[in-house]
């Protein structure tokens, strides 16, 4: 009988195999036992602690092109082809390891030996992954937003990912976002462990960005309006990857110039014109040919839209080669080297519109080569005063639109003379050099202002004087041709104030205003909403303030050259308005003798009795060619300030929080202190600049009376210090000039609200008598800006 069969016994059930540790973790912990060692780790403790990391995880095909990309210091004992590994680890079941790989995919795409066959059998198995899965392969839920970052970036390798995607990606990381601005890339760090550090990750979606862009652009399939704000970002996220104090890296600059590109594509000249200044100071000094002749090419355009770079790639307008030669002749290429950036993007667009529009046709039937379009409007406007081409009406009124649709404001200027005399075009062209200032304040080029304000006046000088009848649209031209460069840095913060003048004789570079303008862009948009001041915000600050009536404003500029003698006069009174314009005459037939100026004063005296019959003060607002002027004639006690706008803005500036005590200042070169000692104590917020000089400029170093003993020596001060002063009283003659060098504008565009200086150096019995009563200097010393601000009641 056969024996009973006994059950067999029940088998235990099949462990789980472990979850697979994230690739992330390995590194991780690496990065911790790497931290704890005391100084860097020798490579023979970095041989034992991989080696143990090799014997647990090196079957793993993420952690093995991990070790191949990253092991430099300690390479594993057997090296694999990192395309084998990619293609394995894009395979395999692991969701770890597939997430692992899609994050490490762009740098094996990147490899310099990876050949075009296996770069094209990676991405059809990248593909064949993300199209293939059922279902479709979606973000973690642990890891919402880095996983989702990374499915976007695989999928721009395929050209699959779209900017809504990103946009929506960002926006749930920071509410509010929009492209332009700075994103946050916070949450690559505080969600799961990644293989890739944020610094990387963060330098990849800036490449990210700024490929598909220029692919696009090429492509036209998206606007440029749409692609610019993008850009920016992609920028930003280059500049926030950059160690603290780390030097900006050629990728940061390669994008910030093509952000240039694109906005100059998408209309908007201005702000490239910013981005593009950014790129010419931010250049370092050892930077590669091929990058210098592009950043070559920005600065001529940078120039054309009245901005300065780096002083190594200024060149003079009238130095720039002929643009008409043939590319293939030496000066040709010269040319070429000056006006052609085969990389910039606008470049393509810009060839297919000279081929296909009417205003550059009428350029080549006259002759014009066009080799380099752009150049050659700008030749067209250097020669535009010869015989063959100022009859030539059609090619002048064409090149103008052309120059104005693309921003080229010097050329635009020098052919505004030559053109018909248009009050509507010279009232566009006042308030496109006002809108272009008011968009970007800074790094400004003052030669090529004056350039612009010349040919504005040239051409203004060609109307009639009952041309342009309304008094805002005078005012909007006297506005523009005053001291705009004082102004406009008034109207500043005080911090990007202090910077900008600071600059003016920076030695570093960049400097510390374009390192602010680079940390927040947006700071250069600070005038770009401000309130534009009119004449008749004037008007009714003169008839609303009671201390204002016994003033009155004036306002004199010259029409075209100063020997022409054409005026506009404008005064303004609480009692009214007086607008005149004339010529002075010559005292005599004699070329270049004196103009007479009684004439003037006479309708002037008139004008003033008109507008304001109290009149005891006038706040004068002159150009240079007034300089020879007799205003000792005037009854009046002169006010000469840079403007109307400056004017009416510091007279509404609230008190200073903190007003420097008074102190005298003497030169830091003289080694005597005056004799007799000045003793009169001076109010807080005035300066007196103690004669002991023939001159002074911005460049003058000054120290207080205090440091004249060996015991206690005191720091020099620069024209920035006197600056803060609210009241100067300076017994030196100042030299006049640009603002680099004349230390009256410089404080004046700084704090000060009133400068007074004399005309010639003090002899010895002036000298004296100041010394004894600083506070009260004689009458006929010059007053810049405005009277002093009266004492608070208490």
């Amino acid at each position: 009988m056969p024996a009973p069969r006994r059950p067999r016994p029940p088998q235990p059930a099949a462990r789980k195999p472990a979850p697979i540790v994230p690739l992330g973790t390995v590194i991780r912990e690496f990065e911790a036992w790497r931290s704890a060692q005391t100084g860097k780790p020798s490579r023979g403790a970095l041989r034992d602690y991989w080696q143990k990391q090799d014997a647990q995880h090196a079957q793993r095909p993420d952690y093995a092109l991990w070790r191949e990309l990253h092991g430099a210091d300690s390479p594993p004992q057997r090296r694999q082809d990192p395309t084998e590994l990619a293609l394995r680890a894009l395979k395999s079941p692991e969701s770890a390891i597939l997430w692992a790989v899609l994050a490490l995919l762009p740098e094996v795409l990147e490899l310099p030996a990876l050949s075009p066959a296996k770069k094209d059998s990676l991405l059809q198995t990248l593909r064949q992954r993300l199209s293939q899965d059922r279902p479709p392969l979606l973000p973690l839920t642990k890891a919402p937003l880095s996983s989702a970052l990374v499915l976007w970036q695989a999928r721009s390798l395929l050209g699959t990912a779209t900017w809504t995607e990103l946009q929506a990606l960002l926006q749930t990381a920071t509410p509010g976002w929009k492209p332009g601005r700075k994103t946050d890339l916070g949450f690559w760090d505080s969600e799961l462990p990644w293989p890739v550090a944020s610094s990387q990750i963060t330098r990849r979606l800036a490449s990210t960005l700024h490929r598909q862009i220029l692919q696009q652009l090429e492509s036209k399939a998206t606007p440029a309006a749409d692609l610019a704000p993008w850009h920016i970002t992609a920028w930003m996220l280059h500049r926030d990857a950059r160690p603290a104090q780390g030097a900006v890296r050629g990728a940061e600059l390669e994008t910030l110039l093509a952000a240039a590109s694109t906005a100059r594509l998408a209309g908007d000249a201005d702000q490239a014109a910013r981005l593009a200044a950014l790129v010419l100071h931010l250049l370092p000094p050892q930077a590669p040919d091929s990058f210098l002749q592009r950043c070559r090419v920005a600065a001529w355009h940078l120039s054309e839209m009245g901005l300065c770079g780096h002083p190594a790639l200024q060149i003079p307008l009238e130095d720039l080669p002929f643009p008409g030669d043939l590319p293939t002749t030496e000066n040709g290429q010269a040319a070429a080297r000056q006006y052609l950036d085969p990389q910039d993007a606008a470049h393509p667009y810009l060839t297919s519109e000279v081929q296909n529009d009417p205003d550059w046709e009428v350029l080549r039937r006259a002759g014009i080569v066009l080799h380099h379009p752009l150049a050659a409007l700008s030749w067209v406007a250097r020669k535009a005063q010869a015989y063959a081409l100022k009859k030539q009406h059609e090619l002048l009124q064409s090149a103008a639109t052309l120059a104005a649709r693309h921003h080229r404001l010097i050329t635009l200027g020098r052919l505004l003379p030559h053109l018909p005399p248009s009050p509507e075009r010279i009232l566009g062209y006042a308030k496109t050099l006002r809108q272009n200032q008011r968009r970007m304040p800074f790094l400004r080029d003052q030669e090529i202002w004056q350039d612009w304000t010349k040919s504005l006046r040239t051409a203004w000088s060609r109307l009639e004087p009952e041309a342009i009848q309304d008094a805002e649209d005078l005012f909007l031209l006297h506005e523009t041709l005053h001291d705009r460069e004082v102004t406009l840095l008034r109207v500043l913060p005080d911090e990007l104030q202090t910077l900008a003048l600071r600059h003016l004789h920076s030695r570093s570079q960049p400097s510390p205003l374009v390192q602010a303008l680079v940390a927040d862009p947006r700071q250069m948009q600070q005038l770009e909403h401000q309130r534009q001041v009119e004449l008749w915000s004037v008007a009714a600050e003169l008839r609303e303030r009671p201390e204002l009536a016994p003033t009155a404003w004036i306002s004199l500029v010259m029409r075209g050259e100063a020997a022409q003698g054409r005026y506009s006069l404008i005064v303004q009174g609480p009692a009214g308005r007086v607008i005149h314009h004339d010529r002075l005459k010559p005292m005599s037939a004699t070329p270049g003798a004196e103009l007479d100026w009684a004439p003037f004063l006479e309708t002037l005296t008139q004008a003033i009795a008109q507008t304001s019959p109290q009149a005891t003060q006038l706040w004068v607002a002159a150009d240079s060619g007034f300089a020879s002027l007799p205003w000792a004639q005037m009854t009046q006690e002169i006010f000469r300030v840079p403007s109307w706008e400056w004017a009416f803005r510091v007279l509404r500036e609230p008190l200073p929080s903190t007003i420097p005590p008074g102190t005298y200042l003497r030169l830091d070169r003289t080694t005597s202190i005056p004799e007799p000692s000045p003793a009169q104590p001076l109010p807080a917020g005035t300066c007196v600049l103690l004669p002991l000089a023939e001159s002074c400029n911005a460049n003058t170093r000054w120290l207080g009376l205090e440091a004249a003993t060996e015991e206690k020596p005191a720091p020099a001060l620069r024209s920035l210090q006197v600056g803060t002063y609210d009241h100067i009283i300076s017994a030196i003659p100042v030299q006049r000039g640009d603002l680099k060098q004349d230390l009256v504008r410089v404080c004046l565009a700084h704090q000060t609200r009133t400068f007074l200086s004399p005309v010639a150096p003090l002899a010895d019995p002036e000298r004296e008598a100041f010394l004894a009563a600083p506070l009260t200097p004689p009458a006929t010393w010059i007053k810049n800006g405005l009277p002093t601000r009266p004492a608070p009641k208490k």
